[in-house]
């Protein structure tokens, strides 16, 4: 990008001495290229008033069919504004993003250098060397600011730091040998070499060259490039989705004189098996794929395709929520005569669990607690039990019904170092629930399909087993029902509250049960 902005510079005649290339956004839905270049304060009205011709230079350059827009940003250094900007950009790292705040920062002025300190626990010091971290924080800064910035790593052991640096390595099986691929047949060469490689999902494609995909052509459309200095005849190119059984991909292709004619006899519903290059886009903040095709075949997609999903091996410890013994602290209990353990009980595992979300849309809503207990043969053993840190605010009404508030989930676990180790828990167990298997195991598994992890445990619902032993209720609610049973659920809409009571009530119905 430095050659670019030698090469930007001769062509204009404007000095680009200091001034950063920040960002590439490409929008391929509207064929624009979005150039943001970051300068320092006393050449923004220059660049600003010339940026008709760097758009102009920069298009010669870069050789697009695109549009070139370019944005100019002043560079300014504030500390605060540069924390608050750094930290968001670590926010990807949860051992960072819980160990490092903004008193981590030191900032020295020596003559027109700015130095920045990062002070940090030798663990996680150790973390972002390990991961080469601190040379995407050097590129961060080089990026956003012209400013002569140094950063150093300061290791420091600060006081009542817990810190557990333990990252469980995430483990994956397929459901079945293969991996992750597609079995297409009758493939026949259509533009360039025949394509005999098996191709892979559209749902797990990633940047990189030599990818093959294979899916049904959709909205495929013929356009005509834009004539440049020197074209002697018009040239086009050719947009369309390809889509398989896992998801889609926008894809453009450029056909030479000899593959014009022969690209014009497809169009929608023809598969295909392609060959090409996946280039990750940028348009406004928002990432997006898009596949160039180099080379096409025809092919016969599956009719019995099935998804061999990539699921996670069940962790060997517990990473960041470690179970706690039940201990029941209930006075009644003292007095009350133990009850024979129903024998449907016996020799069987079964987590009774609840959850606390900022809603009831299981896409857009969040889990703001997790918590539950352990039954082994009819014994409560084990509690699991935490707050959830959304990324997001807690309606008011939530807070309401919950009594759990903005400051209470701030710095708690993301849900994605929570899901392993209540997956952990959960191994090997029935799930028990109430009303858990129209809102709570549906909500569970929108948000832990994406980690790849899969609560196929068998389930049960202790509204509907309510239902069937106890026909005559007038309700069937948690609280109605810890009522009629003459338990008392000292904090309810709390999760692992919530959990308890029901646990004691499934243990009462599981008396009906053969």
């Amino acid at each position: 990008m430095n050659d670019f902005l030698g090469k930007l510079a001769e062509s204009t005649g404007l000095d680009m001495s200091d001034v950063r290339l920040s960002e590439l956004n490409v929008n391929i839905r509207q064929d624009t290229l979005e150039i943001v270049l970051v300068c320092p304060e006393e050449k923004e009205k220059a660049l600003t008033d010339d940026i008709k011709l760097i758009e102009t230079c920069s298009n010669k350059i870069l050789g697009v069919m695109f549009k070139v827009r370019v944005k100019i940003k002043k560079s300014y250094f504030d500390e605060a504004y540069f924390t608050y900007a750094l930290l968001g950009f670590l926010q990807k790292y949860p051992l960072i993003k819980h160990n490092i705040k903004s008193g981590n920062f030191q900032f020295d002025r020596i003559e027109d250098e700015i130095k920045v300190t990062l002070k940090a626990p030798s663990a996680v010091c150790e973390y972002i060397r390990s991961r080469n971290i601190f040379g995407e924080i050097k590129n961060f800064i080089f990026n956003n600011y012209c400013e002569k910035i140094s950063l150093d790593l300061e290791e420091t052991e600060l006081e009542n730091e817990d810190i557990d640096v333990y990252i469980p390595e995430k483990k994956l099986v397929y459901d079945y040998e293969g991996g992750r691929k597609i079995k297409v047949t009758n493939v026949e060469s259509f533009i360039g070499d025949p394509i005999y490689e098996r191709p892979g999902y559209i749902a797990d494609v990633r940047q990189g060259d030599g990818i093959v995909l294979c899916g049904t052509i959709k909205d495929f459309t013929e356009r005509k490039r834009a004539m440049k200095e020197g074209d002697s005849e018009q040239k086009y190119f050719f947009k369309f989705r390809l889509e398989d059984f896992t998801g889609s991909v926008n894809c453009i292709y450029f056909p030479t004189k000899k593959s014009l004619d022969k690209i014009r006899l497809l169009g929608d519903g023809k598969e295909i098996v392609a060959f090409g290059t996946v280039e990750s886009n940028t348009f406004k903040g928002e990432t997006s794929l898009s596949y160039r095709v180099r080379f096409i075949s025809l092919c016969t997609l599956p009719k019995d395709f099935v998804v061999n999903r990539a699921r996670m091996v069940v962790p060997d410890r517990y990473a960041r929520i470690t179970p706690v013994p039940y201990e029941n602290y209930e006075q009644d209990d003292i007095f009350r005569q133990k009850e024979e353990t129903p024998p449907f009980l016996i020799g069987k595992k079964f987590v009774v669990f609840d959850l606390e979300t900022t809603g009831l849309d299981r896409i857009n809503d969040r889990i703001i607690e997790i918590g539950a207990v352990k039954i082994e043969d009819g014994v409560m053993t084990q509690t699991f039990s935490t707050l959830v840190d959304p990324e997001c605010l807690i309606p008011e009404k939530i807070v309401g019904i919950t009594h759990i508030t903005d400051a209470d989930v701030k710095g708690k676990p993301l849900i994605e170092e929570v899901m392993p180790d209540f997956y952990k828990f959960c191994d090997g167990a029935t799930m028990v629930g109430q009303n858990s298997i129209q809102f709570d195991v549906p909500f569970l598994r929108a948000k832990a399909e994406p980690m790849n992890i899969y609560f196929e445990n068998d389930q049960l619902d202790t509204m509907l087993l309510a239902k069937k032993f106890y026909p005559g209720l007038s309700k069937y609610t948690l609280d109605f029902l810890s009522k009629t049973f003459g338990f008392v659920n000292e904090e309810a809409h709390r999760a692992v509250s919530d959990a308890v009571t029901t646990a004691k009530i499934f243990i009462k119905l599981a008396a009906c049960m053969k």
